[in-house]
């Protein structure tokens, strides 16, 4: 029931923020839609400033002409008007003939002008679709409800503490011990080093998230030989191997996740989250990230979100990164030196703390589900049991390990892998 209860309260917690989204996806559309129309209004008001300023001086070029005619014909009838109180019937004559001739001049210029005048009416043509989006467009769009039919196993409980008292098989945690193979340091022009993930790929080349400027993810050879940089989209955080050719890539404040091709530079899949996302796994063709403010996203391969899980760790802080394996997930919290493990529907199995082991932060799983994790202020490689009740330290400081911070083991090739932030890298083969 407990389970059950859980899987409900989760599918209403994804519910709610499938809501929020849809909400702020409606609000960021009619903003967009309000922004663009105020640019078309502005746009339309300065053409009409512009048409209206010019109908306005070409009225006033007339009215400057016709007022300076008037000015002058007045003077002309003044002249007229003293030459016949003063002169004589000669000077009559001939001065208002010179001012007739002159009269005639300015009537004929006035008849030119006013007979091709010309009158400005201004007016507005709203374009169809606007009038057709008023008209027609009776609704902001369509809210869709997809309703998914799932099954939720009733599990025997004696099944589940048969389960539960059952030790892994495999390689024995007690006898587990690191033989140095490689090592070798990270070396970069262009920007900082910053390591913050690693993988080995199936062909044992061994693959770096630089969380730097470069936004690269940098592929090395086993023995320590760079081979080349892949250009990403952003600054890498972490990354999954999905199989040869195909990475899962978080870019942490970013907020985004991608899936792409390293041959081919070819991106899969994308996704946008509201938080930053940064720990990421991947198993039987899923992915676990870990997203701030949400807690464990689970994504198939084109990147749909199927559920959230664990949510309970999301608000705390300090949680970067992720490892999953078989029916477990784990955790580190780097802030309260705190190590999760729960299943894949979020219930606690363990959590550990021990006062040898500060700030937990790269973490990796064995197939007897025994985890390897990195302390960056400890400087050592703890290897807890998979009940985690029992820890011992494999590397200290002693070892090189100074401000450890990213850690993948390779199970197919019992091949350890420990990368401190500064780019020095440690491979180990498991024995």
């Amino acid at each position: 029931m407990k389970h059950f209860i859980n899987n409900r309260n989760v599918a209403m917690k994804n519910l709610e923020i499938e809501e929020q989204s849809v909400r702020k996806s409606i609000s960021e559309i009619r903003a967009n839609v309000n922004k663009h129309l105020d640019e078309l209004e502005n746009k339309m008001l300065n053409v009409l400033s512009q048409r209206y300023e010019n109908c306005k001086s070409k009225y006033g070029k007339v009215q400057k002409y016709l007022n300076k005619i008037e000015k002058e014909i007045k003077l002309l009838q003044e002249q007229t008007s003293q030459l016949k109180r003063v002169g004589s019937d000669l000077q009559v004559f001939l001065g208002t003939r010179q001012i007739n001739k002159l009269i005639h001049n300015e009537v004929q210029s006035v008849k030119s002008m006013t007979s091709s005048l010309q009158d400005y009416k201004i007016g507005v043509e709203i374009h169809q679709e606007i009038i057709s989006l008023l008209e027609n467009v009776d609704t902001f769009g369509k809210v869709k409800v997809e309703e998914n039919t799932i099954s939720l196993p009733f599990k025997d409980p004696k099944v589940d503490q048969a389960q539960i008292v059952h030790k892994p098989s495999g390689q024995s945690f007690d006898r587990t011990r690191l033989q140095l193979r490689q090592k070798f340091k990270i070396k970069r022009k262009t920007a900082e080093v910053k390591v913050t993930g690693c993988a080995i790929l199936p062909n044992s080349h061994i693959l770096i998230a630089n969380y730097s400027e470069d936004k690269v993810l940098i592929e090395y050879g086993e023995a320590g030989r760079h081979i080349r940089d892949i250009p990403v989209s952003g600054q890498p955080f972490d990354l999954a191997v999905i199989d040869s050719d195909r990475m899962a890539v978080s870019y942490g404040g970013n907020s985004i996740m991608e899936i792409l091709n390293i041959n081919d530079k070819m991106v899969h899949a994308k996704v946008t989250f509201d938080w930053s996302c940064w720990g990421i796994s991947y198993q039987n063709e899923n992915i676990y990230i870990l997203i701030t403010n949400e807690g464990i996203v689970e994504m198939d391969m084109s990147a749909k979100r199927l559920r959230t899980i664990g949510g309970q760790y999301s608000d705390e802080c300090g949680i970067f990164y992720i490892s999953v394996m078989k029916d477990r997930i784990c955790y580190s919290s780097w802030l309260t030196n705190v190590l999760y493990c729960c299943s894949m529907t979020g219930d606690d199995i363990w959590t550990f703390t021990d006062q040898s082991l500060v700030a937990p932060c790269g973490i990796s799983v064995d197939d007897d589900q025994n985890v390897f994790v990195v302390g960056k202020d400890s400087n050592n490689l703890t290897m807890i049991q998979h009940d985690g009740k029992v820890s011992k330290t494999l590397l200290t400081e002693f070892d090189g390990l100074n401000t450890p911070n990213a850690i993948v083991y390779n199970s197919a090739k019992k091949l350890l892998l420990i990368f401190k932030q500064n780019g020095d890298a440690f491979l180990y083969s498991v024995i």
